[in-house]
């Protein structure tokens, strides 16, 4: 029985099933990389499912604050305002994940269109911050990807 059935719990609960009572069972290569290629996406799928709402808020909240300061330092700077207006008017409230992942596609949207306009402006404090949020982004992705390994091949 699952104590706590969060999704992640869930699936670490399948995954813990497959390595234990199936895995066992399998006798053939080919099954056996099977075995292993569904582990790791059961392992996976349980760090998305944890953290993804999570992230895709935090990022969301930072993208904005950029593309607003960006707005604010070169009010012309194009698309900027109007994606900014997009993102607003979004399921901000909603906490269901294709909500979420809308918002996160707009908050892309107005990142994209601020960062454009500041390498376009040459400012140098606006691209570095860019920089380092888009590092932020990518350490983010690693996570929700965690270890994919290249099981059975290589």
């Amino acid at each position: 029985m699952i104590s706590l059935p969060s999704t992640d719990q869930i699936i670490l609960d399948c995954r813990r099933e497959l390595l234990e009572v199936i895995g066992p069972e399998v006798h053939t290569e080919a099954g056996k990389v099977s075995v292993q290629m569904v582990e790791n996406v059961l392992r996976n799928a349980a760090q998305r499912a944890a953290h993804e709402i999570a992230w895709m808020r935090d990022e969301t909240v930072a993208m904005e604050a950029y593309a607003a300061d960006t707005l604010a330092a070169l009010p012309s700077a194009p698309g900027v305002a109007a994606a900014l207006v997009a993102l607003n008017d979004g399921p901000r409230q909603s906490l269901h994940l294709q909500d979420m992942a809308r918002v996160y596609s707009l908050a892309g949207e107005a990142l994209s269109c601020a960062l454009e306009a500041a390498l376009a402006a040459g400012h140098q404090e606006l691209s570095s911050r860019a920089s380092a949020l888009l590092g932020d982004r990518s350490a983010n992705e690693v996570q929700i990807m965690g270890e994919w390994g290249f099981v059975g091949r290589g």
